[in-house]
């Protein structure tokens, strides 16, 4: 009835199967080493952005006090104006935590020193002007400690 009939094979079939078996692994594993690696820098990346830079962060504050303190005082935004308005004040000075912003009655320019840490890092010298209804500051000179202390 039933007949068996006999293959005669010499593992010829096996061994292509091991092989495109063992290449197709090999591809997905390449793809999921590379997805790994892609996420790995878009986390290094990330990291990168949201640090805040200590120095950065004062400057900001900082400046962006000077504008506050500049808008609330002023009603009429001109270089003569934030001359004259600094100049009738007696030492000026806004701080922000050990930093601090002075008016240089001299230069007509803001003398910010940065102080990190409790210690003197760096003071910046910086001019203004006035661009329609803004104040814009422009670094003119600066001068820092040897070694950051970061």
């Amino acid at each position: 009835m039933f007949r068996v009939r006999e293959i005669k094979s010499k593992g010829y079939i096996l061994i292509y199967t091991l092989t495109i078996c063992s290449l197709c692994l090999f591809i997905a594993l390449g793809c999921y080493k590379m997805e790994i690696l892609i996420k790995q820098n878009v986390e290094r990346t990330e990291k990168n952005i949201l640090k805040v830079d200590k120095e950065q962060k004062h400057r900001e504050y900082i400046l962006t006090a000077l504008d506050q303190h500049i808008y609330e005082n002023i009603k009429n935004i001109s270089e003569e104006e934030i001359k004259r308005f600094f100049n009738s004040l007696d030492n000026f000075s806004l701080s922000y935590e050990e930093s601090t912003v002075q008016y240089n009655k001299d230069k007509d320019c803001f003398l910010v020193q940065y102080y990190l840490k409790g210690k003197f890092y760096k003071e910046e010298l910086y001019e203004y002007r006035v661009d329609g209804s803004s104040v814009v500051y422009g670094c003119i000179d600066y001068s820092f400690l040897k070694g950051e202390l970061k």
